[in-house]
């Protein structure tokens, strides 16, 4: 047999070979499967600072500046905390915020705050008769933050130009309206006790029951 029939030959068988095991793999579908490419997963990490609350209360850092708050954009809400008492001074709160979008500082001269004390509405404390201001010091306002002042009223009337010699305001309730002339006043409502007694914390001292002592007989 010539060697060029007998390699075609061959070829030919080994073509059917390799066709009957392809068609019978496609049958059966395989042992082997397609790895499966792992997922990649990625874990971003938060660089946004966290701030720890101390008691519940986060402390933030407010924006200051040096520019005057228009006093038409400034809003005061008065508060007063309950259980004070009459015949001494009164502790006030004032939350100060401002509409403004840029941060601004109140100074009690360009504050122009105008407070009134009253009792079934009656003026009992004014601040344009005792020609002063709740405010004592500037107040540094942040853009969308309000900034919280404590304050005392003398617990006294304002009578006589708020003399040192005017009357204290008896026990009952009491209305506190301030706000900045052309501003957003504000308004709150408290009550004022009588102070309790001191306890008498003194030490009773034995007395004399009155009874002649037995003395001893000689």
């Amino acid at each position: 047999m010539p060697a060029e029939i007998y390699w075609r030959r061959r070829l030919l068988a080994l073509a059917v070979v390799i066709a009957a095991v392809w068609g019978v793999l496609q049958l059966t579908g395989g042992d082997d499967k397609p790895a499966t490419k792992p997922t990649a997963t990625a874990t971003v990490a938060s660089t946004a600072p966290t701030v720890a609350p101390v008691d519940g209360v986060v402390k933030v850092s407010l924006v200051t500046a040096s520019r005057a708050c228009d006093p038409e954009k400034i809003r005061i809400t008065p508060t007063v905390q309950p259980g004070q008492h009459t015949k001494t001074a009164v502790t006030i709160g004032l939350v100060v915020s401002s509409t403004e979008t840029t941060a601004c500082t109140l100074s009690p001269t360009d504050a122009d705050l105008v407070a009134v004390i009253s009792a079934n509405k009656t003026a009992i404390w004014d601040s344009t008769v005792c020609k002063t201001s709740l405010l004592t010091n500037p107040v540094a306002i942040s853009p969308r933050w309000a900034s919280l002042v404590d304050t005392t009223w003398s617990g006294r009337g304002s009578g006589g130009k708020c003399a040192k010699k005017e009357g204290y305001a008896t026990p009952g309730t009491y209305a506190i309206q301030a706000g900045t002339l052309g501003g957003e006043p504000g308004k709150a409502t408290f009550t004022l006790t009588t102070a309790p007694k001191p306890k008498d914390t003194a030490t009773p001292t034995d007395k004399p029951s009155g009874k002649k002592s037995d003395k001893p007989k000689n």
